[in-house]
């Protein structure tokens, strides 16, 4: 098989070799875009000799490039700051309906102890009075105590829910 290209791809090519030329490892998609600037610049001039390194507007462009390199910095800094704010308030949300949830739990399960007591003692009281009222009642706490410990249940896998969450968050961030 034969590839053959025509020399309308002559310049794209060239600018390949440029890139190659520029690249060096750990940069960052605006030193490539600048690098390739200078270099065009550079071609565009006829060479390094005929740029006049006294031009006043390429000293300026220099000494204002630390300036411009440290509003980035301060500007990426300033928006991890803020990804970090945000995910520790979603962490601190879910830490605290994750306490909500657990108190709803020991409440529940208060509830349904003292109802099953109550029933027992309803049962021992219609037993020894023989009263059928007694043992409807005791029946129907019995009832809400059962649906009671369902609710328990229903809490317990929700709090899993919210911890798995909390975890694939944590090593999101730890991936980043």
């Amino acid at each position: 098989m034969l590839l053959v290209l025509s020399q309308g791809q002559a310049t794209v090519e060239r600018g390949f070799s440029v890139n190659k030329q520029v690249e060096t490892e750990n940069l960052y998609e605006e030193s490539v875009v600048s690098k390739r600037s200078i270099c065009d610049y550079v071609s565009y001039a006829g060479g390094i000799q005929n740029i006049d390194v006294t031009n006043m507007k390429l000293i300026l462009a220099a000494t204002a490039a630390r300036q411009k390199y440290s509003a980035y910095l301060s500007e990426l800094h300033t928006k991890e700051a803020q990804a970090n704010d945000a995910k520790s308030k979603k962490r601190k949300a879910l830490q605290e309906e994750l306490e909500q949830l657990k108190t709803k739990k020991r409440r529940l399960q208060k509830d349904a102890e003292a109802l099953e007591k109550e029933a027992d003692d309803l049962a021992v009281t219609a037993e020894q009075k023989h009263d059928f009222t007694c043992i409807t009642k005791s029946n129907s706490f019995h009832k809400t105590a059962k649906q009671k410990l369902v609710d328990i249940q229903a809490v317990d896998q929700y709090p899993a829910a919210v911890q798995g969450q909390m975890i694939h968050q944590q090593l999101l961030s730890l991936c980043r």
